[in-house]
């Protein structure tokens, strides 16, 4: 590899992110020392890792990607073949970055910065460091009594849709199953809260649980002309 850059690859099944990091570091790469030049795009850790081996110093990763693979995997898999990450995320959900970062990501640099922002990021974690953010610090941070909680993937699937509004039978439908497995899911979720201390006892406070804990995005409320 180069020792007179930094060589970057993205993992992104969305073209315009994809497209749009590609643009902007042929732009700005030389906007810094050393240069970041991106060298190799794949929409899945599979075919990332398919490639030579340590073909570049550090891989942004997008945590939701079409093949539906773990975010906590995917980071410790590209760990593993020895990549350093920075999570390259929407940064919705915030249980998703916890479990990145958990696995050895070492920043998250959020598809709504600059470019500039995102390539400095790239840069400064294929040199070892750990990015002290607001992000990483709130993704780590955020409601660790969710964590506690425990939420399986299926149970946090069937709060989203619950929380969101959707009745019983409607969740069992979109899920595949039973009605009275949503109902199951329903009351260990709300279970598994009040152990935690965090109210649940309806679908008001299932909702909030849910914004809390990144599951669904916050409700903003309409600004003021």
């Amino acid at each position: 590899m180069s020792s007179n850059a930094i060589l970057a690859g993205v993992i992104d099944d969305h073209e315009t992110a994809m497209v749009g990091l590609l643009g902007g570091i042929n732009r700005y790469s030389e906007m810094g020392d050393p240069p970041v030049k991106l060298v190799r795009m794949e929409t899945s850790v599979d075919g990332f890792l398919n490639a030579d081996r340590r073909v570049c110093h550090v891989v942004a990763l997008d945590m939701q990607l079409a093949d539906g693979s773990s975010p906590a995997e995917n980071t410790s898999r590209l760990v593993d073949a020895g990549y350093k990450v920075l999570v390259f995320s929407a940064g919705i959900d915030v249980r998703h970055l916890q479990q990145a970062l958990a696995h050895g990501a070492m920043g998250v640099s959020l598809k709504s910065e600059p470019l500039l922002v995102t390539i400095d990021k790239l840069r400064r974690v294929a040199a070892g460091e750990t990015i002290a953010s607001l992000d990483l610090a709130a993704a780590i941070e955020a409601d660790v009594a969710f964590v506690e909680a425990n939420l399986s993937d299926r149970e946090a699937e069937c709060l989203a849709l619950y929380a969101t509004g959707y009745a019983l039978g409607q969740v069992a439908t979109k899920m595949n199953v039973q009605d009275s497995t949503v109902k199951k899911y329903v009351d260990r979720i709300r279970e598994k809260y009040e152990q935690a201390g965090r109210p649940a006892g309806t679908k008001v406070d299932l909702l909030k649980r849910a914004v809390e804990d990144g599951i669904l995005p916050p409700l903003l409320p309409l600004k003021k002309p």
